[in-house]
């Protein structure tokens, strides 16, 4: 498990996740958009929307193919939900 601090532009918040880095990213994304959906009382997902996850420490797109550990995810790692 690794501990990152996530930042969502479309609600200027930031979050802390302790996240699982053997998972594919795109199930994290899943996961990530469906927790954030429910704390925030809001819908994220609109029709043939799709979300990525950026490195801020990195100024990288992950991929969604790989895992968090793949993509070299450490712990106290700044991403971006967009």
């Amino acid at each position: 498990m690794i501990i990152t601090e996530i930042f969502v532009p479309s609600f200027e918040k930031k979050y802390e996740f302790k996240l699982n880095e053997n998972v594919p990213v795109a199930m994290v994304i899943d996961e990530l958009v469906s927790i954030i959906s429910q704390y925030e009382r809001c819908e994220l997902l609109g029709e043939g929307q799709t979300f990525v996850l950026l490195s801020s420490d990195k100024a990288q797109i992950l991929s969604n193919v790989l895992t968090l550990f793949e993509n070299d995810v450490k712990t106290g790692e700044n991403l971006i939900l967009i």
